[in-house]
C-alpha cells in the first residue's frame, strides 16, 4: 500500500481560487493533522481527496489509483463534521445498512462489535432522532470504520463530544494507526492534534505554509523539569517509557515538578501562518 499522494493540486470556484498548489503525502500507518484558519481551504482539500470535488489542476492518487476509483472508495472511511442521517432508523439498523452497502464479511457481528467499541450498544435500539450530538458523532465514527478502511479521513471528529468521547476517538485513531491505516485529521483542537498526530500541516491561503513533525521514528523527545530548575532532556520509545523515566528519577531522590513533550508550539505556528 503506497498511501496518499498529492502533487500540484489547484482548485477554484468561478473566479475564487481556493487551493493554489498543494503537495502532500500520507503514508500507511501515519496520522497527519490538517489545521488552519477558517477559509484556508481545508474542507475543499479533503473533498478533493475523497473524490467529491475534481481539481482544476494537479494529481491525487491513493494507493496509486485515482481518488474516485471505486475500489479505493471501498477502502476509505470518512467522518464529516456533521452527518445527515435518516433519523427514523435505529443505530443498529443504520450500521447494518452500511455493512450491507460495503459488503463486509459477517456484517451482523461487525455491527455489534462496533456498537460496543463506540459505547452505543445500550442505545442501539433507539432511533437516531433520539441521539444527542455526541452520540451521532460516535455512530458516524462507527460507520467510517465498518469496512476496516485503509484510508481514514476525519473532519472534526471530536466536535460535540464530552471528555469520554474525545478519549474514545483518540484511542480509535491510535488503533487505526497501529493497524496500518493512513489517517488525515482536520481539526481546530490543537491539543488533540498534538496528542494523536505524527505530523501536522498548516494550511493558509490555499497553500501548505508549514509542516511539522510531532513524533520521530527514533522516539518521543521529552523534557523533565526537576526541583531547582534543572531540565532533563531525553528521548523515549513510547508513552509508557515516560512514566518509567519519571519513576527512575524520583527513586534516585530527584524532585520532578513537570514533564512535557518537546514538540512544535502549534498555537504559535498557527498564529504566525494564519
Amino acid at each position: 500500500m503506497s498511501g496518499v499522494r498529492v502533487r500540484g493540486l489547484r482548485k477554484s470556484f468561478a473566479a475564487q481560487q481556493v487551493l493554489l498548489g498543494i503537495d502532500l503525502d500520507i503514508n500507511p500507518g501515519e496520522v497527519v493533522g490538517l489545521i488552519g484558519p477558517n477559509g484556508a481551504g481545508k474542507t475543499t482539500l479533503m473533498s478533493c481527496l475523497l473524490g467529491f470535488l475534481f481539481p482544476n489542476e494537479g494529481e491525487i492518487t491513493i494507493d496509486d489509483r485515482p481518488a474516485d476509483d471505486l475500489p479505493i472508495r471501498a477502502r476509505t472511511g470518512f467522518v464529516p463534521e456533521r452527518m445527515n442521517f435518516d433519523r427514523r432508523a435505529t443505530g443498529r439498523a443504520f450500521l447494518r445498512y452500511m455493512a450491507r452497502l460495503t459488503r463486509v464479511d459477517n456484517p451482523d457481528d461487525r455491527v455489534e462489535r462496533l456498537l460496543a467499541r463506540v459505547d452505543l450498544a445500550q442505545a442501539a435500539k433507539k432511533p437516531l432522532s433520539q441521539y444527542s450530538r455526541g452520540m451521532l458523532q460516535r455512530i458516524g465514527m462507527a460507520q467510517a470504520l465498518i469496512a476496516e478502511p485503509d484510508f481514514l479521513f476525519l473532519d472534526e471528529p471530536t466536535s460535540g463530544l464530552d471528555p469520554n468521547g474525545v478519549m474514545l476517538v483518540r484511542e480509535i485513531i491510535a488503533e487505526e494507526r497501529q493497524r496500518g491505516a493512513a489517517v488525515l485529521l482536520n481539526s481546530h483542537q490543537l491539543a488533540e492534534v498534538e496528542r494523536v498526530c505524527d505530523r501536522v500541516l498548516f494550511l493558509s491561503k490555499g497553500l501548505i505554509a508549514q509542516s511539522e513533525t510531532l513524533r520521530h521514528a527514533e522516539g518521543i523527545p521529552i523534557a523533565i523539569t526537576l526541583l531547582g530548575g534543572e531540565i532533563v532532556r531525553l528521548t523515549v520509545a513510547n508513552e509508557e517509557a515516560i512514566a518509567g523515566e519519571v519513576r527512575r528519577l524520583v527513586e534516585s531522590g530527584a524532585g520532578v515538578i513537570d514533564v512535557r513533550r518537546q514538540s512544535a508550539d502549534l498555537e504559535q505556528i498557527f498564529r504566525s501562518t494564519s
